[in-house]
């Protein structure tokens, strides 16, 4: 009953985020029909459990309402205003440390700003300090003075939104600090009683990386601390990337898997090691203690220290709960019951925060756990007449054992998987075959039986560095030959709700049907169809005979995506890469796998600079790419460096575009032609290539127009007001229907005469939202507004998605935000927002995107 209660408490989470008035009416009204059929048909038993049921619903219904909307509004305005803030506060969490920053989560008891004091919000602020000079604890007291904003998210549709998962982890304000006096500490946290503990385990942790650092080198390293102290930033997205596609990334983090092994390694330990103990000390301890309860208290120990050392994080935390309350039914002498157990303990994490059910890691830890727990209450449901007592016949059980959990787990988390990160890592279901018992039986021990001896024994080196080093390059070399099996890297669109609600529908006959068989066949038939259907991810246009513009949403850069009705794709600029973010990984790709796009026919580098090309390099290298066209400046900066390598790699060479060029699309309905650099302007030589300043080129920027029937798109780059000046050459439009306002709005770029010769129907401005450049600038947007040209800005309303038939004058033009699911509020037009989050649904699953 449990299992079945929590799953309807779920479920009113989930409806109650965003639709909970529609489906609470529905349900009282299927509720009283449900009364009057069981008193007429005397179903008292099923009435009293349909009941139950309801109720668990509308408790999660209620539940989330009065959570989410529980306290005062953060007072947004005031990171909203531009200016420095003085903040005095204490570190919550353990500082995240990466090569050359460190992140802190704080909790401010004194704002100020312009000598005047403010309200102490009542949010957490992540503060990103480069160059720190020392190390800060969990539990110190700090003072911070820095430029704060509300966080932000890149808007995509279907894409990764950064601003809901800093809000869902109470950040209310972010900041960036430089060099050593970015951060003070007032106070060290060793002087609370409360704060001592965490300080000094986050000391411990400290220690633990410093020896770290200077004992392994670079991959071992960054795994090394990923699985002991939980910290990944020292991981190269290389490496990352190779774990991905062996569908092995989730050892690189402290998981439920290692806290599993961990536990059942002490728990089988303890157990084993009390039979060696004398028979009169086994009798006095059975007078107080079981040897199943003994084991359970050191395990329960040993998992909760491991748990802190990897920095008490949430997902980690959960783990713990989970076996936590398995530990407690062996202490009270219930027999493991698995599924309850989960159940129970989803329950204690659900009703904690209920916002952890839309967190990414709490999702794929408890379908696996899932998973596991039906497979093995499967097994344990077999009997055999032979039981086999010989070392061939278990270790013949072991592997059907590890066989049937690791397949399960790979079949359950399929969907999700492909939902976030567009990816069938099928290639797991072998490599964690040998993957995870390697580092939850060895490597992991290993590395806190290392740790444990360097906080006892003291030291700056790691104890038993080279053997560790040894073991971890050769879990490098394992996901290496596995990342090389053809096809490893298969990526995928990523599956809609709905659709991975029937996927899990099927899978759920599957695990629970026991008769008729067909219902059994059904279900496994329905999974394989559906698994198939997303390898294969046909591409989403074509059909419709229709050319679609995408302006995505990477901050301050821009990316934009042509796709023609014949199938042709052209990528203009990919964003911005970064140490840790790459917009052609996380923005750019996901978008054209979710088209079905694994081809490219044109990708154009408009300039090298990194808000434009950075993000190239990692399309080059994954999608193949038919031509590359450029303006044929090399700069020796790290980004430029990169392309240029992807380039060599793929065997591609850059195309240099000059005025006049031309490539013609959809056979002859579309063209693309090339209106700057001007073959004078790349031959200037006002200095070195490498060392062109950003205005030179910035006008040397490759601008393009695109013409379709009477549809014209204007993609302008960064050209300013100089290039904006030859309005009057016949090359450029006199109008356009789409207009890529030059430069992100940058006031050098502003040309008013220019504005009302090509006067767009739209504009669209790419831009981040708090840049430090203040694009778009207030003179440009009433430039545009006194032309009457109505403006689509990617900081406020995300990806821009015009769509248009070459045939005819019909167009379209949406928004990433129309699609984004809203809350509803406690006032009297809940009823009107709720109904806009229905057609929000409608637009994300009843049409297609873009």
């Amino acid at each position: 009953m449990l299992p079945a209660l929590t799953a309807c408490f779920i479920a009113g989470l989930v409806t109650g985020s965003a639709f909970p008035f529609i489906p609470l009416t529905v349900g009282s009204l299927l509720t009283a029909a449900a009364v009057v059929l069981a008193s007429v048909s005397q179903a008292h038993d099923v009435l009293r459990y349909g009941t139950r049921l309801y109720a668990a619903l509308l408790v999660g219904i209620l539940y989330w309402t009065v959570y989410t909307h529980h306290g005062t509004a953060p007072p947004f305005d005031l990171w909203s205003e531009p200016g420095p803030i003085h903040v005095e506060a204490r570190v919550v969490r353990p500082v995240e440390y990466s090569p050359g920053r460190a992140v802190l989560f704080l909790r401010p008891s004194f704002v100020e700003r312009r000598d005047q004091a403010f309200a102490v919000p009542t949010g957490l602020l992540r503060v990103t300090w480069r160059e720190f000079d020392r190390s800060v604890y969990e539990g110190d007291e700090v003072e911070v003075t820095a430029r704060f904003h509300p966080p932000t998210g890149l808007i995509n549709p279907g894409g990764f939104n950064y601003e809901d998962f800093l809000r869902r982890q109470g950040v209310e304000a972010v900041a960036t600090v430089s060099g050593p006096d970015g951060v003070l500490v007032k106070r060290r946290g060793q002087v609370s009683t409360r704060w001592m503990l965490w300080n000094t385990v986050d000391g411990w942790r400290d220690r633990i990386r410093q020896s770290a650092t200077a004992s392994l080198p670079d991959p071992a390293r960054g795994i090394f601390l990923g699985i002991i102290i939980g910290d990944r930033g020292a991981l190269s997205p290389e490496v990352r990337d190779l774990f991905m596609t062996s569908g092995t990334v989730h050892i690189l983090s402290i998981s439920g898997s290692h806290l599993g092994l961990i536990a059942l390694l002490s728990f089988a330990v303890v157990r084993r090691s009390l039979v060696w103990l004398p028979a009169r000390v086994l009798e006095g301890m059975g007078l107080f203690m079981t040897p199943p309860r003994l084991a359970g208290v050191v395990t329960a120990v040993i998992v909760t220290g491991y748990t802190l050392l990897a920095g008490s994080e949430i997902a980690t935390v959960r783990s713990l709960i989970m076996i936590s309350v398995l530990l407690i039914a062996i202490w009270l002498g219930y027999r493991a019951q698995l599924l309850h157990s989960l159940a129970a303990a989803a329950l204690i994490i659900l009703l904690a925060d209920p916002r952890s059910l839309f967190d990414m890691s709490f999702q794929l830890s408890f379908v696996s756990v899932l998973a596991i727990a039906l497979v093995l209450q499967r097994l344990g449901e077999k009997e055999h007449d032979e039981r086999p007592h010989r070392w061939l016949g278990r270790l013949r059980g072991w592997v059907i054992g590890a066989t049937a959990v690791t397949g399960a787990v790979t079949v359950a988390t399929l969907p999700l998987v492909a939902h976030y990160f567009n990816q069938v890592a099928w290639v797991g279901f072998f490599s964690n075959l040998v993957v995870v018992p390697f580092v939850g039986l060895v490597l992991v021990p290993l590395g806190l039986l290392s740790s444990l001896w360097l906080l006892l024994a003291g030291g700056t080196s790691l104890p038993m560095a080279g053997l560790q080093e040894f073991l971890l390059d050769g879990l490098v070399a394992i996901t290496q030959w596995s990342a090389q099996i053809p096809y490893a890297e298969w990526h995928v669109a990523a599956p809609s709700v709905p659709a991975m609600a029937l996927y899990f529908g099927a899978l759920a006959l599957v695990a629970w049907a026991r008769s008729p068989v067909w219902l059994l066949r059904a279900g496994a038939g329905l999974v394989v169809l559906w698994i198939l259907w997303w390898g294969w991810s046909p591409a989403h246009h074509g059909a419709d005979g229709l050319v679609h513009v995408a302006f995505l949403d990477v901050g301050q850069g821009d990316a934009i995506v042509i796709r023609s009705s014949e199938g042709a794709t052209i990528l203009i600029d990919g964003g911005a890469a970064f140490e840790h973010f790459d917009m052609g990984r996380a923005v750019v790709a996901p978008f054209l796998w979710n088209h079905g796009v694994r081809r490219i026919d044109y990708i154009i580098g408009t300039h090298p600079q990194l808000d434009h090309i950075g993000g190239l390099a990692w399309i080059i290298r994954h999608f193949p790419a038919s031509h590359y066209w450029g303006i044929g400046i090399r700069r020796e900066e790290p980004f430029s460096v990169r392309v240029r390598g992807a380039l060599d790699a793929a065997g591609l060479e850059e195309e240099i575009a000059i005025r006049g060029q031309t490539v013609v699309i959809d056979n002859g309905l579309c063209r693309l032609a090339v209106l700057n650099p001007a073959r004078d302007a790349l031959l200037q030589k006002d200095g070195l290539p490498s060392t062109f300043s950003g205005h030179a080129l910035n006008n040397r920027s490759l601008v393009t127009l695109l013409s379709c029937g009477v549809h014209t798109f204007l993609f302008t780059a960064d050209v300013e007001t100089e290039i904006l000046d030859l309005q009057s050459d016949a090359e450029w439009p006199g109008k356009v229907r789409v207009l890529k306002v030059p430069h992100h709005g940058a006031k050098s770029s502003l040309n008013r005469e220019w504005i009302k010769h090509v006067h767009p129907e739209i504009g669209v401005v790419s831009a981040g939202r708090y840049n430090p450049y203040g694009h778009p600038s207030h003179e440009v947007i009433q430039a545009y507004a006194d032309e009457g040209v109505p403006l689509f800005r990617t900081d406020r309303h995300g990806a821009v998605l015009v769509s248009a038939d070459a045939t005819s004058p019909r167009w379209s033009v949406h928004t990433a935000v129309e699609w984004t699911l809203r809350p509803v509020t406690l006032h009297g037009s809940w009823w009107r927002e709720e109904r806009e989050n229905w057609q929000r649904l409608f637009y994300r699953w009843g049409v297609r995107e873009t």
